[in-house]
Order: C-alpha cells, then sequence, then structure tokens
C-alpha cells in the first residue's frame, strides 16, 4: 500500500485551500497590530517643533534683574514714607493750610514766611472785604495803607481814612477776562458798603449804570478856575445819593462801594480826567490834598 501524495490536497479537483489558511495565528496577529499601529499613526496630529530654550544663564539673569528691581522700587517707597512721617506734624492723611494768629502761614505744621518778610498769601480763591469802619479802628492807618489822608482843603480824599491800594493806573495784567489792560483810576479796597465822599464841591454830569464800571457816578469840578473831573465807579446798586444836575459840596456823600460792572470784588474805582484824559489819581490826591 502506497502512502498518499500530500499534494494531491491542492490539485483543482481536490478541496481548495486558501493559503491564508495554512498561515500560523501569530503571524496573523502581527499584521493585525500592524495595520492597528498604521491607523493610529494615521490619526495622530504632527509633532510640533521643539522650542528652542534659552540658555540656563540668561535664564538666571533675567529671573534676577526682576528680583533686583522690585527690591529697589520697595525700597523707594519707604524711604520717602519715613522721610515723610519724620516731618514736624506730618500725618498719614492729607495735609491742610491754615493760618496762625500772626498771620503767618501754616502748611502741615510747617512755617511758611516770603523773602522779603511779608506773610505768604494762604488763599487767592476767597475774597474777605474789610469795611472803611473796620479800618478806622486799626491803630496805625498810615503804615498799613503807606500814605496819610488829609481833608482839610478845597480837595480832598473820597474817603475819611486811608485804606490799602488796589490795582493803580497805567498798564497792567488784567485780572479777570473781560477786564482791561490799561487802568484809567486807581483801586482803594474799602472793602463793601463803604462810604465814597465827593473830593471837591461841583456839578452831577453821570449818574446810574456805566458801562463797565458798573453804578458810578461823574463830577465836575472847578476850584478856583482849576477845572476837572472826577469818577468813582463799580457802587452798589442803588446806594446812589446824587442825581445828574445836582450841586454838591466838598466831602458830600455819593454812594456806598460795592462791586457792580466788570470788578472781582468790593473797592471804590476813582479816576480823575483833565480835560477828557485820564491820569495818576493817586499821584493827583497826593499832590493837591492838604500835608
Amino acid at each position: 500500500m502506497s502512502l498518499p501524495d500530500p499534494f494531491d490536497e491542492l490539485n483543482l479537483g481536490a478541496q481548495s485551500v486558501r493559503r491564508r489558511d495554512l498561515r500560523e495565528k501569530s503571524t496573523r496577529r502581527s499584521r493585525r497590530a500592524a495595520r492597528k499601529r498604521a491607523v493610529a499613526v494615521r490619526k495622530a496630529p504632527p509633532a510640533r517643533a521643539a522650542t528652542a530654550k534659552k540658555p540656563q544663564g540668561r535664564r538666571v539673569a533675567g529671573k534676577l534683574f526682576s528680583a533686583v528691581a522690585l527690591l529697589l522700587a520697595a525700597g523707594f517707597l519707604l524711604v520717602n514714607t519715613v522721610g515723610f512721617l519724620a516731618m514736624p506734624g506730618a500725618t498719614a492723611t492729607a495735609s491742610s493750610t491754615t493760618a496762625d494768629a500772626t498771620g503767618q502761614a501754616t502748611i502741615a505744621g510747617q512755617s511758611l514766611t516770603a523773602a522779603n518778610g511779608e506773610n505768604a498769601p494762604i488763599d487767592r480763591d476767597t475774597f474777605a472785604a474789610t469795611s472803611a469802619e473796620e479800618y478806622g479802628q486799626m491803630q496805625d492807618l498810615a503804615s498799613v495803607a503807606g500814605y496819610t489822608v488829609n481833608n482839610s482843603g478845597p480837595i480832598r480824599w473820597p474817603f475819611n481814612s486811608p485804606v490799602p491800594l488796589g490795582d493803580p493806573f497805567g498798564p497792567r495784567i488784567a485780572p479777570c477776562a473781560e477786564c482791561s489792560t490799561f487802568h484809567n483810576g486807581t483801586d482803594f479796597e474799602t472793602g463793601d458798603l463803604a462810604p465814597v465822599y465827593a473830593t471837591a464841591a461841583g456839578t452831577v454830569t453821570q449818574s446810574g449804570i456805566f458801562g463797565d464800571l458798573g453804578e458810578a457816578v461823574t463830577i465836575s469840578h472847578d476850584v478856583n478856575g482849576y477845572k476837572f473831573s472826577s469818577v468813582y465807579g463799580h457802587m452798589t446798586m442803588g446806594s446812589l445819593k446824587v442825581s445828574v444836575g445836582d450841586t454838591i459840596t466838598e466831602g458830600e456823600l455819593v454812594g456806598l462801594t460795592g462791586s457792580t460792572g466788570i470788578s472781582t470784588g468790593p473797592h471804590l474805582f476813582f479816576e480823575i480826567d483833565l480835560n477828557g484824559t485820564p491820569i495818576d489819581s493817586f499821584k493827583w490826591l497826593k499832590e493837591h490834598t492838604a500835608q
């Protein structure tokens, strides 16, 4: 009896056997694993390029610089805080400006005095008016105002006692947007509602509202052949005591000071005109009143 030929099973007439069926199980598992790896590689996102790192020395230097900058800032703040708190009377709260009994400026416990020995101004935002009566109660009016008043002659001052001067006659820096840069008169800081007197006998030529001067009076004078006009401006509305055409005497009450018209505060604007031209009224008063 002869042995069967193993290759006879591969004949076309015999039962067909596929080659993959002859493979070992381990080989089939390897191919499946390879296909899975290929699919995973296709689905995976592209790899990012590696970021170049700074050298270690530069990283350390950068951190050290930042730390030093923070220390310097903290030290500066500490020094300024300690220095401020070391000042006399200084506190961590906002400081205020006050004036002591002598009028000397005091800011957070420190005194400020102007270089020329005068007291430093405290506040220019408020206006404090002092009446002529209050000035009359002061012991040394001449030293306060810088001049004396003598009303014993035919020409007198428009008030009974010296008062501080404001803007003089001539060019000036305009004290307000609508104010003039050339001052035709002299400002006397008499305060509000102070009496104003006629500087000489004469005739009233204007009384009432008069442009920038507000409530004003103009008087025409003839003193022993010497002719001039006097103007009194910025007086209180309704305070005028004379009317146009009135003949008045020297020292007669004209009205009360105020701040009508273009004005920065209560005062008397006093003007002297010679032949219709304004002159320095303060200098004129000193020359023509009794001394």
